[in-house]
């Protein structure tokens, strides 16, 4: 039998075999050329069809809508007008009755999406979307809380990849950049927005958006670098007394570094207007921070809700605090708020070595209940170095001391100096104080003793002051040292005529006589240093009870005692 290339050869050889095999190679022509021609005709459609295919099937919570997509096959240019990433509520009802309900939940408006150098034959093929550069411009970004589901977690779950890609198997760009962003969070349920980032800058560099990366745990937000600046981030205390601000926000993640040009907590009321608006006492703060610099801060820690940061270091910083004795306290037990107790009952783990706060004003305003007057206790230039702060278990079993070491001028005056021994994750709170106060003319901290005493001191020179205590969650004892010469004070009373401050002529004669107008009494002599008790007010703070138990050294040491009182 004649074999297949030999009975080829003898059929194409006749005149009617060469007709046969020019018509096949005709229709062979004309069907590629064909489809060439289609090819260029329509791929625009062929390669949008596909991509719409894949951009809006979605395997998950999310869906992909956009009112127009423009592609420009030749230069690999693609536009998306007004895109939208959003939740599927039928899907989330699913969820939840699983009881699958995620923490957080995503709303995205993009009014232009700009992407070059896009592969699309490759994203035709392999359901993959690569190009050289995204640039969206004016994107609002809503994360929602559902106050459902994992609520420790305020981070949306790395798995989000899958929703977002939809039927795509990937999406890889060389750059990623965001500019003139709004980011918001919101509760869902009660429909209050919390933190709005405002003129939001954000540049991410190889984004990569698949399994594979997914498993990368050196990427951030799918991106090996992750650059952020932001102009304002703001928000409101829960009872609007306060307005929170941070601006000119700065993060990288190739140096690990994060700055923020200033933060603010701002009272929205006046001193009285505070006062009048709350049924209690309570303090009135009005901060101001400058030029934040946190250093070492490990990004990915930040996505697994911890903090991590080798230093803070604040430039400049002023703190005002005022609070007003003449309407009631509240009955509020604070057993366990101290800073220390504070910083262990903070919500993600954190771990900071060392921070530094320079240049410094630190001021508290009380108003005294009796003379309707109010004192200021001021501190410039103070700077503070607090070291090992954390709530890691497994750090604090190595150290478990956080210092605070301190160095201020008092009223501008003299230096004062305080280091502060806080033991981290102690039942009762343990804490140590020890300070020293340098010599200053008497009579200038009666810009504290005549509205808060109410007292002058006439005469005097106060030589040194100096104390050591050791505290817990119901008292503090230890001992104070005051040197000082030639004491003179005046008890003063408010006149009801004038409204003003008048010496109590006789009161003061028995005092000054009743009072040690010297430490030591005479040159040569040992010095009085006082052992001191005091038992907490468990409706107080921490920084009352050490003022206290200052003072009653400080009036022990002059004389002032029970006995000399009842006198």
């Amino acid at each position: 039998m004649p074999s297949i290339k030999e009975r080829y050869k003898k059929q194409t050889s006749t005149p009617k075999g060469k007709i046969i095999l020019l018509s096949l190679v005709l229709i062979i022509v004309t069907a590629v050329a064909g489809g060439i021609l289609y090819w260029n005709a329509y791929k625009k459609q062929i390669i949008r069809a596909e991509l719409e295919k894949a951009l809006r099937k979605g395997n998950g919570l999310y869906k992909i809508a956009y009112d127009d997509l423009k592609l420009d096959e030749v230069n690999g240019n693609l536009s998306v007008i007004n895109l939208r990433i959003d939740y599927d509520s039928t899907k989330l009802e699913e969820m939840r009755a699983a009881g699958r309900t995620p923490a957080m939940l995503m709303h995205i408006q993009v009014p232009s999406l700009h992407v070059t150098g896009v592969k699309t034959p490759r994203a035709l093929l392999n359901k993959e979307i690569s190009g050289n550069k995204v640039t969206i411009s004016n994107p609002l970004i809503e994360l929602k809380y559902t106050m459902e589901g994992d609520t420790t977690r305020n981070v949306p779950d790395k798995a989000v990849y899958e929703q977002i890609l939809g039927g795509l198997n990937m999406i890889h760009m060389d750059t990623v950049e965001i500019t003139g962003g709004i980011i918001s969070t919101q509760n869902l349920k009660t429909k209050r927005k919390n933190i709005e980032l405002i003129d939001t800058r954000l540049v991410l560099s190889d984004v990569a958006v698949d399994s594979a990366s997914n498993a990368d745990t050196t990427r951030l937000f799918f991106a090996r670098t992750l650059h952020l600046q932001c102009g304002n981030i703001s928000w409101f205390s829960g009872n609007g007394l306060y307005r929170y601000t941070a601006d000119s926000i700065t993060v990288a993640s190739d140096n690990s570094m994060a700055y923020v040009k200033r933060f603010a907590i701002e009272p929205q009321k006046g001193e009285d207007a505070f006062v009048r608006s709350l049924p209690t006492q309570d303090d009135r703060f009005d901060f101001n921070i400058r030029g934040i610099a946190i250093r070492g801060l490990k990004m990915l820690d930040l996505l697994n809700e911890s903090f991590y940061a080798d230093s803070i270091t604040i430039d400049a910083a002023q703190f005002k605090i005022y609070r007003d004795l003449s309407i009631p306290r509240d009955k509020k037990n604070r057993v366990g708020t101290y800073p220390h107790q504070a910083v262990g009952k903070l919500p993600i783990p954190v771990e900071v070595p060392v921070m530094i706060v320079n240049n410094t004003y630190v001021e508290y305003k009380e108003k005294n209940a009796k003379t309707q007057q109010s004192g200021k206790v001021r501190f410039h230039n103070s700077t503070a170095v607090i070291r090992n702060l954390t709530n890691k278990k497994e750090k604090v079993a190595k150290n478990n001391v956080m210092t605070v070491d301190i160095n201020t001028r008092f009223l501008d005056i003299t230096p004062f100096n305080v280091k502060w021994k806080f033991y981290l994750l102690q039942p009762n709170g343990r804490f140590d104080v020890s300070g020293t106060l340098s010599g200053l003319d008497a009579k200038a901290v009666n810009v504290l003793a005549e509205p808060m005493g109410p007292a002058r001191i006439e005469e005097g020179k106060i030589n040194k002051v100096q104390f050591n205590f050791a505290g817990n969650d119901y008292n503090m004892n230890g001992k104070v040292l005051m040197l000082y010469e030639d004491l003179k004070v005046a008890v003063l009373e408010k006149d009801e005529d004038s409204k003003k401050l008048e010496k109590k002529k006789l009161i003061s004669f028995v005092a000054n006589i009743l009072a040690k107008n010297s430490n030591p009494k005479r040159k040569g002599q040992e010095p009085r240093e006082i052992d001191v008790k005091n038992e907490r007010n468990t409706n107080r703070s921490i920084f009352n009870l050490a003022w206290k138990t200052l003072f009653e050294g400080i009036k022990e040491t002059v004389g002032i005692n029970k006995k000399s009182k009842e006198k």
